[in-house]
C-alpha cells in the first residue's frame, strides 16, 4: 500500500521534515500580509486622529496596495 501511495503522491516523500507544507506556507504568508495591512491601517488611523486634534488636514502617505506577487 505505501509503494502504491508513493507512486500516486511523490512529491509527499519529497518534502523535508523541517520544511512546512504547503498549505502552512500559504497561511503564514496570509497572515503576514494581514499584519502588514493591519500595521499600515493602525499607522493612518493615528495620524488621521493626531491631525483633527491639531486642527490640520492628514498628510498620510498612501502605500501601494498589497497584491499577490507573481
Amino acid at each position: 500500500m505505501r509503494a502504491l501511495s508513493l507512486q500516486e503522491f511523490p512529491e509527499l516523500e519529497e518534502l523535508a521534515d523541517d520544511q512546512p507544507a504547503p498549505i502552512e506556507q500559504a497561511r503564514i504568508e496570509h497572515r503576514r500580509q494581514a499584519d502588514a495591512s493591519h500595521a499600515a491601517a493602525l499607522r493612518r488611523a493615528r495620524a488621521e486622529r493626531a491631525a483633527r486634534q491639531a486642527g490640520t488636514s492628514a498628510a498620510v502617505p498612501q502605500t501601494a496596495p498589497l497584491g499577490r506577487r507573481a
